[in-house]
């Protein structure tokens, strides 16, 4: 057991009764008596004299300044038959009209070579008149649709060929099944690069089938121009 080194102090706690306060010290009270005042009554405070207010003056009339007017000018009145006799209207030749020439409303050539160029168009599928008017209206534009995705589905199997200034176009002819076989693929008219119509042959090869025709109901052979594309 431990020892406290110093013992602890006793401590003493004494207790006093707490302090009487003084008493507050009494002051005297101070009385104050007013004077009396002689103030009068109000009976006794005379009214006061209000000052007469000077007369308003009387407006001034207002002063009319009288202003001639031009008397109006007579205005004369003439009759259309002395206005002509005063007044002669000379006569304006009129100019005479040339006949024009008839303008021929027949487009049916226009339309024979518009077609003809479309057929031409790259990357855009033709078929022989014939078959065209087989197909119901439904059918052809069915048709302008599938011949959209078939084209893009030749040009996704063509291998890749360098791309020249001038891209390369080669025509060719195929057969194409109501199943969506192709076969009998051979160039029309070439590309004047050999390699290149090559690999567009097997790029038809390739693809081999796709998805049935709208409206074929035989074999139809289609014609095609590939332009090379950058890929």
């Amino acid at each position: 057991m431990l020892k406290p080194e110093k013992e602890p102090e006793e401590l003493i706690f004494e207790l006093y009764s707490p302090m009487v306060a003084a008493p507050a010290e009494v002051r005297p009270q101070i009385e104050y008596t007013p004077p009396e005042m002689n103030l009068p009554s109000l009976d006794e405070i005379p009214d006061p004299e209000i000052p007469e207010l000077p007369p308003e003056p009387k407006p001034r009339p207002e002063e009319t300044i009288p202003v001639e007017s031009d008397p109006e000018p007579v205005r004369e009145v003439v009759n259309f038959e002395e206005f002509q006799k005063t007044n002669p209207i000379a006569r304006q030749r009129v100019p005479e009209r040339k006949p024009q020439t008839r303008r021929n409303n027949d487009l049916s050539r226009e339309v024979d070579r518009l077609k003809e160029n479309l057929n031409q168009l790259p990357n855009q599928i033709t078929l022989p008149q014939t078959a065209i008017d087989s197909f119901s209206a439904t059918d052809q534009n069915r048709l302008n649709s599938y011949f959209s995705q078939l084209v893009q589905a030749v040009l996704n199997s063509i291998e890749i060929h360098p791309l020249e200034a001038n891209p390369l176009q080669t025509k060719v002819q195929f057969s194409l099944g109501p199943t969506g076989i192709i076969s009998g693929v051979h160039v029309l008219a070439s590309s004047g690069d050999s390699i290149y119509d090559q690999k567009v042959v097997e790029g038809f090869n390739r693809l081999a089938r796709f998805k049935p025709p709208p409206g074929f109901n035989k074999t139809e052979s289609l014609i095609l121009t590939i332009k090379q594309r950058d890929r």
